[in-house]
């Protein structure tokens, strides 16, 4: 494994030995023996924050929380190659291993590294979905499989193992498949229409076990068909069905508008994501670029709060490991663009510091990945977290906080990426300011009153200080 030293290639190799040893105990039915196993993980893992993880994980098992059954679930319904590669890639890794080769590099080239990358080979695509931005880049370039090659290699040598594949859609191109054969010590994370997950391609999923398709709906088949086609809803059913029966590790992705609110957060939903055999669900709110981009499309402050009221209660009782972008900000100590833990590379080899903020100021073609990290316009934007105050329920870049975005990319001189990205800047500048001041009026209270509290307790086990000192910084 690239930039792994040998005392971290034994610890990771007893690391996947105990992991595999938890699969069994699951399979063979012997839960008691699960918290023992990751207690042992905790003494493994390079830093306090993960240790103290593993730690909770152990304690709830004997708790018998209900947030274990997903890893229940997890290990009882992959096929075994999957489950292996699950264990050896993500668990181990990007999990248990990957945190301290990053903070050994971020040490010694005192730099600021992310957790991992967002990477659109392709624009292309087989659908043309209302609303969606990878319609506006063209799909004239794409980045070349050695040119991915180097990035992924790149990547490792600074502890990055987790990987997210977008575009367009990343499955009209084959050779992505080699690449990820290639790169078989990585985790990688698919976003897909689904249209294309044929008996065949998702025989080649289980052989290669280290990829996770994460594929879109948008609620009920009325709503996914207006937005994604005729007959679209059915056709994603069939491709849960067949990664389900095939054990393949695969999610949902939803994008919560004005229009599916209601069904989107509804028990229904989530029930019916679970009963096809989603172990990951993904819940994006509509931000208005890319085709024909649409203001009135946004939930409402009062839909974005309640989506966050439901997520945190599906958390305590339904079996699936499920992301609430925006409303996670507390889970990733608030905005993750500009490198801060991500960023995103586009078909023509632009960085973007979002796959939603469409900007750009370097590109791979000439740059190393730590150039592009200690880029002027990715510290910018670092710097500047949390933005005006440290409400992390109100972490975006974009809708929460336009007017920082309009100043970063001013200052940074940061071109559009697109033909029309800057109308998010321009046209649209006083109705986002408008939701934000919407947003802050929901969202200030519940942060006041219990919000800020719960964070910082999280990070009573963060080694890193820098993150603590970011709460309390002074308004802007």
């Amino acid at each position: 494994m690239v930039g792994l030293s040998m005392f971290d290639q034994a610890r990771g190799f007893v690391s996947a030995r105990l992991l595999d040893h938890l699969a069994r105990a699951i399979e063979d039915g012997k839960e008691k023996d699960l918290a023992a196993l990751f207690s042992k993980i905790s003494t493994l893992a390079p830093s306090r924050y993960h240790k103290a993880g593993f730690e909770k994980l152990s304690l709830m098992v004997q708790e018998n929380d209900p947030f274990v059954e997903v890893f229940k679930r997890t290990f009882r319904e992959l096929h075994p190659h999957v489950r292996k590669m699950f264990i050896a890639n993500f668990l181990v890794n990007f999990i248990v291993l990957g945190r301290g080769i990053r903070d050994r590099e971020e040490k010694s080239r005192r730099l600021h590294l992310p957790n991992f990358m967002v990477i659109s080979p392709t624009m292309r695509c087989n659908l043309h979905c209302r609303g969606c931005y990878a319609a506006e880049y063209g799909n004239q370039e794409e980045l070349s499989f050695d040119e991915l090659d180097r990035v992924l290699k790149e990547a490792k040598a600074l502890g990055m193992y987790f990987f997210t594949f977008s575009g367009g859609e990343c499955f009209v191109r084959e050779d992505l498949l080699d690449l990820w054969e290639k790169h078989d010590d990585c985790f990688f994370q698919v976003y897909t229409n689904g249209t294309l997950l044929d008996d065949a391609l998702v025989e080649k999923l289980v052989r290669l076990g280290n990829v996770a398709p994460m594929v879109s709906i948008e609620g009920s088949r009325a709503s996914t068909d207006l937005r994604r086609g005729p007959g679209m809803y059915d056709k994603i059913l069939s491709s849960f069905s067949r990664l389900r029966n095939a054990g393949v590790l695969f999610g949902f992705s939803a994008t919560y508008t004005r229009e599916n609110a209601e069904e989107i957060a509804s028990d229904d939903f989530i029930d019916a994501m679970i009963s096809a055999g989603c172990l990951v669900g993904w819940f994006f709110q509509y931000i208005p670029t890319g085709l024909e981009p649409d203001i009135s499309l946004m939930a409402k402050p009062e839909q974005r709060a309640f989506l966050h009221e439901k997520v945190e209660a599906w958390r305590t009782e339904k079996p699936i490991f499920m992301g609430d972008f925006w409303n996670d900000g507390p889970y990733v100590d608030g905005c993750m663009a500009g490198g801060e833990r991500y960023l995103h590379i586009i078909a023509n080899g632009d960085v973007e510091p979002c796959v939603f903020v469409h900007f750009a100021v370097d590109n791979i073609h000439g740059k190393t990945l730590t150039e592009v990290f200690d880029s002027p316009f990715f510290k910018a934007i670092r710097q500047a977290q949390p933005y005006d105050d440290d409400n992390l329920l109100r972490p975006c870049l974009i809708i929460d906080h336009p007017h920082v975005l309009r100043e970063i990319v001013a200052s940074a001189q940061a071109r559009p990426t697109h033909p029309g990205a800057e109308s998010i800047l321009e046209e649209m500048a006083e109705s986002l300011d408008c939701y934000a001041t919407g947003m802050k009026e929901v969202y200030d209270s519940l942060w006041e009153s219990s919000g800020r509290a719960k964070y910082l307790r999280s990070l009573r086990n963060e080694d890193k200080t820098e993150v603590r000192a970011r709460i309390g910084r002074t308004s802007r």
